[in-house]
This record gives structure tokens, sequence and C-alpha cells, in this order.
């Protein structure tokens, strides 16, 4: 169960990118890609700067119009699809990012609770051709070639 203690971590072999107000998620270990805008992409950045779920709480409730009761039933049920997606996993505070300065931004603003929507439709392509970090540095040998009257050539 997740509590306003949990610190929700992303897992390795997920890439991430907030890019325009979306989190693009995708977890190479099965190919399925994941988006969440607006609110969703706030709360991945502060997951990913290491923010507790309360203090994540208290970012949304500074910068939404939302009271603190629905950002934080909000955030268990996305924390808890995150987790169940294997996107990350929770752990408990361990204190570190109590002087991280949290940047609010701009106040007062409209509140829409975060989706997480999941495409599965390219799992299978990238499963066949995974996006592998490291993968340029691999050394790339060339099919060697036929021999006259085999098949190919």
């Amino acid at each position: 169960m997740l509590t306003l203690q949990t610190r929700l971590r992303p897992n390795d072999g997920v890439a991430a990118k907030v890019f325009e107000g979306e989190a693009i998620i995708i977890n190479l270990s099965n190919g399925i890609y994941y988006s969440m805008d607006n609110v969703g992409a706030l709360i991945w950045e502060q997951i990913e700067a290491g923010l507790n779920l309360g203090e994540i709480v208290a970012t949304l409730t500074a910068r939404y119009d939302v009271s603190a009761g629905q950002a934080q039933a909000d955030l268990e049920r996305l924390g808890g699809e995150l987790v169940e997606e294997g996107i990350v996993q929770p752990g408990q505070d361990d204190g570190s990012s109590r002087d991280r300065p949290r940047s609010v931004g701009a106040t007062g603003l409209r509140y829409d609770s975060p989706r997480l929507e999941i495409y599965r439709d390219i799992g299978h392509l990238l499963a066949l051709d995974p996006p592998m970090p490291g993968l340029r540095d691999v050394p790339w040998n060339a099919p060697a070639q036929d021999a006259p009257g085999e098949p190919g050539t």
C-alpha cells in the first residue's frame, strides 16, 4: 500500500522524457509505452526528482486548484498503476529530498485527474528491434558473402 512517505523510483529498463507537458515512458523490457500529460507529466518529473508522495501532493496543491485529499487519492491511484505496470517500484522515504528545491511555477491552474495512457500496440515491434542503450558500442560484423552458386548470389 502506498502512503505519503512512499517514494516511487523508476525501474531499470524504463526510459522516460517529459516534452512540452507530456511524459513519454517506455518499458524497454516489454516494449509497452505510456504517456501522461499535464498533471501526470508534473507527477513524473517529481518522481524522477526523488520526492515522496507527500511532497508531490504538496506540489500539486500549491500549483493546481485541488484539495489535498483529491490530489492524494489521485496520486495513490496513479502510483498503484505505475507499480502494477512495472514502471516504478515503491520504497520508503529516506529523507534525502527534504532540502531539494521544488519549483511550483504558476498557481491556481485547472486540475485534471492524471491518467496513465497505455499503448501496447508496438510492443511486438520493439521486441524484434529493442532500443537498447549502448547498442551503438557493439561492433558490427557484416555477414560473409555467399559463395558462387549458393542461394542469395
